[in-house]
């Protein structure tokens, strides 16, 4: 990984990226359900977080224009309720990790008891069995690896609503982008995780988590995803090596031609992505070795321009101290839209009760009419204590003159 990659090897990887985008371009079964679920009006959720959800969210939109569909948005970082809708597209990315990301899942249920058919863009998905089984019928998803692909198959009900494809970063069109050539690149780049995700906490003594630069974002608009992308893909790309458990700074970094080492993050999910999309790239190389400083020490401090890497160091770890205080923010006020969640369903159901204690057409004429309003009468003059006792004397009085009648039994 210290050498510097031949011409040839460049052109290996500038096709092999091509040969991926066309791959996401033509998948059959994906390209099939977003056109049938757009001509249903399907709104769709994009997908929501860091700079790898960005990768993703613009990629999805490049899709998008090249099968030319446009579905409305519904953006659950604004409006986490249900979607007013039938069918949906949930954008793709790691959001399907049981007990630490479940927030699409929560999203989704509300929607689901509604009857609702949700479509699941390429995602990595550990757990939720029960979830996918009681759904199953209303689901069709889409796996970014074989592994999830397999957990999501081996799910009663969900045979046949289980397809792969890789990760819609792929689908990105990297014309858009300014990229450093091969020979403007020296140094290494370190990029591990510093959030619940990680599998290890010790890194390298320079570290640059640049992918929290933007967080808690929903990423929809082309503009807004490039703009934001833009710098940082700069930045990289001056990079020789990039050394990281970011998943699409993985994907970035080999996508550019930069020699990436990359490592296993919390769970499966970097290494199942590797093996079924990077592992042919000539310039990306997995390990599970533990990353310290004694791993070429020289190469860790020749960073292209210290300044400005310092001063993005500065810029991550005041927006990472923002964006703790912005996610319990949010954590509060998703609490608090679930609460008035449930009471506006008990409002709703509430009125759906009063309504259905209300007196049909044919009861309300038969209110409005003469001869109920003299029974009213005719009762409150028998409640009356000072006329009651007397009607009630004279009702006894004409009941036992019928009955010896024989009209009254």
């Amino acid at each position: 990984m210290n050498n510097q990659l031949s011409k040839t090897e460049q052109s290996d990887i500038i096709g092999k990226r091509t040969a991926l985008q066309a791959e996401v371009m033509e998948c059959e079964p994906l390209i099939r359900h977003l056109k049938q679920f757009a001509e249903k009006g399907a709104v769709y959720l994009p997908s929501a977080g860091n700079f790898g959800d960005g990768l993703i969210g613009l990629g999805t939109v490049c899709l998008f224009e090249k099968i030319g569909i446009n579905p409305d948005i519904h953006d659950i970082l604004d409006d986490p309720g249900v979607p007013r809708a039938k069918y949906v597209i949930v954008g793709g990315g790691g959001g399907w990790l049981d007990g630490l990301w479940n927030h699409y899942a929560k999203i989704l249920e509300g929607f689901l008891e509604q009857g609702g058919q949700a479509l699941i863009l390429p995602s990595t998905v550990k757990g939720f069995e029960t979830f996918f089984q009681k759904y199953a019928k209303q689901i069709t998803i889409f796996a970014r690896e074989r592994v999830s692909y397999d957990h999501l198959l081996s799910i009663t009900g969900m045979q046949d609503r289980v397809f792969l494809c890789h990760d819609l970063a792929f689908a990105t069109d990297f014309s858009l982008f300014q990229i450093h050539g091969a020979e403007h690149r020296q140094g290494r780049l370190n990029l591990f995780r510093e959030d619940e995700e990680a599998e290890n906490t010790d890194h390298y003594t320079r570290n640059y988590d640049l992918s929290l630069l933007w967080n808690n974002l929903s990423w929809f608009d082309k503009q807004t995803c490039v703009r934001r992308l833009a710098p940082l893909i700069a930045l990289m790309s001056q990079f020789e090596q990039i050394h990281t458990d970011r998943l699409h700074m993985s994907i970035l970094g080999t996508l550019m031609g930069c020699q990436v080492t990359m490592h296993p993050s919390g769970y499966f999910k970097n290494s199942a992505v590797y093996e079924y999309s990077l592992s042919g790239f000539p310039n990306v190389t997995f390990t599970s070795r533990k990353p310290d400083d004694s791993d070429d020490p020289v190469a860790v401090s020749r960073i292209r321009d210290g300044q400005d890497i310092e001063a993005l160091a500065d810029l991550s770890e005041r927006n990472r101290m923002l964006d703790e205080e912005l996610q319990a923010t949010r954590d509060r006020n998703l609490n608090y839209a679930y609460r008035l969640d449930d009471l506006a369903r008990q409002l709703e159901e509430s009125a759906r009760a009063h309504a259905e204690s209300m007196p049909s057409a044919a009861q309300q004429a038969y209110l409005a009419s003469r001869g109920y309003r003299f029974w009213v009468r005719y009762n409150e003059f028998y409640e009356d204590e000072r006329m009651g006792p007397a009607l009630r004397k004279l009702r006894s009085v004409a009941g036992n003159v019928l009955r010896k009648a024989g009209l009254l039994k």
